[in-house]
């Protein structure tokens, strides 16, 4: 509680990808380590060399930047709010302190009771799903 997700200069959520800052620069070393000494899998399969592409941050990306990933929480939450992860994270609802809170706030947002009870145990919901019956979004789709 009382921790707010950060917002560029113009007030927009900073979109944070949902792992630990260290654990993804970790991730990379190893894989430009991998790609210095021609052990990246992507070199050993073939996809491509080292002669067409000499260094591994012209193949995949730059390092990681540690604005763009979340905290290492030091306890378990302790609150629970609603994030998109369809563009890395981004809060989608206020915090709540109970999943009774949050379940309340869903129904009022115009979800079914029973997607919303769905969505608070699985703690996921597609983004979008296609069937004979329709389009249906986000936690809806995880209603009958």
């Amino acid at each position: 509680m009382g921790w707010e997700h950060p917002k560029s200069s113009r007030g927009e959520f900073i979109p944070l990808h949902d792992e630990e800052f260290v654990l993804a620069a970790r991730r990379w070393m190893d894989a430009c380590i991998a790609w210095d000494q021609g052990t990246h899998k992507d070199l050993v399969d073939g996809r491509t060399t080292k002669e067409e592409v000499p260094y591994f941050w012209l193949w995949d990306a730059e390092p990681p930047r540690p604005e763009r990933y979340r905290l290492k929480w030091n306890e378990d939450p302790t609150c629970f709010q609603i994030y998109e992860n369809v563009s890395e994270g981004t809060p989608v609802s206020p915090v709540f302190e109970t999943e009774a809170e949050l379940r309340e706030w869903l129904i009022a947002q115009g979800y079914s009771a029973e997607a919303t009870d769905a969505f608070i145990r699985d703690k996921y919901a597609p983004t979008m799903m296609i069937g004979s019956d329709g389009i249906k979004k986000d936690i809806e789709t995880l209603g009958e």
